[in-house]
């Protein structure tokens, strides 16, 4: 990554982000909006068999409650009451399943965080399950766990086979859809390991310099030679440095998420982001620009990151850039008959 003007600039322009969702973190940048969960899907994986236990009326009664209340906070407080009254019931695992899914929608991560994991000592290959925590780890800046937990839902996702009696186009999609998910949270991952080694490095430069400045060399004595300055340090990072090794890998995962899911749009925003910081202004323009132009949830962010690099690259100006985004836009949809 070379260290020139116009990439400092470039990435300064970056604007700040709102978290995706309902919770927020200041003070971030663009690359922490966060992929929404994906939507509910059936993957197949039943629960063992567990030992039939007779139910009380109660437990049946509170149980059914549970699946007739669609309101989330009110379910999940219904699943802990239940859980805690009947802990050995058959339905655990299930309440378990549906608690995550709940507290994911009410953005509660501790306690989805909870159930999740609760879910996977019992489903350690849950492909649903592992797929939400790592979207709510890399949320997080659980950097390692979100790469665990979406690395071993790819491993189990690419395994599956059709079952029998299930459209084969629609299981498909469904499993696409969630390797996409699972490719672009390890990109968010790996892209928080690239800011955490900038900030290292930034951190380490700094006290380098402070300590340089309280510790001047010693004055040449009189009539002495000045010592011979050190050599300058190469431009840039070098290659095998942990920043460009994080951001690389960023790239590779949005780019196979995008591959799963053209319409992926988080991936594709957060794929602008990475070429920004990796100073390749066109294919950030590029990502930027078809956000904007399929009016994502993320086209307001987009288009300010997309001006900021337009006007860098056009001479401070935004002259065609209407024209640049409107080259993306999909195509209008044929007309049906009676419309024309």
């Amino acid at each position: 990554m070379k260290g020139s003007p116009i990439a400092a600039v470039f990435l300064w322009g970056l604007v700040t982000a709102a978290a995706y969702g309902q919770e927020t973190k200041p003070e971030k940048s663009a690359a922490d909006a966060k992929p929404k969960a994906p939507a509910p899907m059936k993957l197949y994986d039943v629960p063992p068999a567990r030992e039939a236990v007779s139910q009380s009326p109660d437990e049946v009664a509170d149980y059914f409650k549970i699946t007739q209340t669609e309101d989330a906070a009110q379910r999940v407080g219904l699943i802990e009451a239940f859980l805690k009254s009947y802990p050995d019931s058959r339905h655990v695992l299930t309440l378990h399943q549906m608690a995550t899914a709940g507290y994911q929608q009410l953005n509660n991560y501790e306690k989805m965080v909870e159930h999740g994991e609760k879910t996977l000592q019992a489903l350690p290959s849950n492909p649903a399950t592992l797929s939400a925590l790592a979207i709510a780890y890399a949320f997080h800046g659980e950097a390692d766990k979100a790469l665990d937990r979406a690395g071993r839902s790819i491993s189990v996702l690419e395994k599956l086979t059709v079952p029998a009696n299930v459209d084969p186009a629609r299981f498909m999609a469904d499993r696409n859809q969630y390797l996409a998910s699972n490719y672009a949270s390890m990109g968010s991952a790996s892209f928080t390991k690239f800011e955490e080694a900038r900030k290292a490095r930034l951190e380490r430069q700094a006290a380098e310099a402070a300590a340089a400045a309280a510790n001047p060399p010693a004055e040449p004595a009189k009539g002495g030679t000045t010592p011979a300055a050190p050599p300058a340090p190469p431009p840039g990072l070098p290659a095998n440095s942990p920043e460009l090794i994080a951001l690389a890998k960023a790239q590779g995962y949005f780019t196979r998420s995008l591959e799963l899911n053209a319409e992926y749009d988080f991936a594709r925003f957060q794929l602008g982001v990475v070429y920004a910081y990796q100073n390749k202004a066109e294919q950030a323009m590029e990502a930027f620009a078809r956000t904007v132009a399929v009016k994502s949830n993320f086209a307001d962010m987009a288009r300010q990151n997309l001006e900021a690099i337009y006007k860098l690259t056009h001479k401070n100006s935004l002259d065609g850039l209407e024209e640049y985004i409107a080259k993306f836009k999909p195509p209008a949809p044929p007309a049906q008959e009676g419309q024309k």
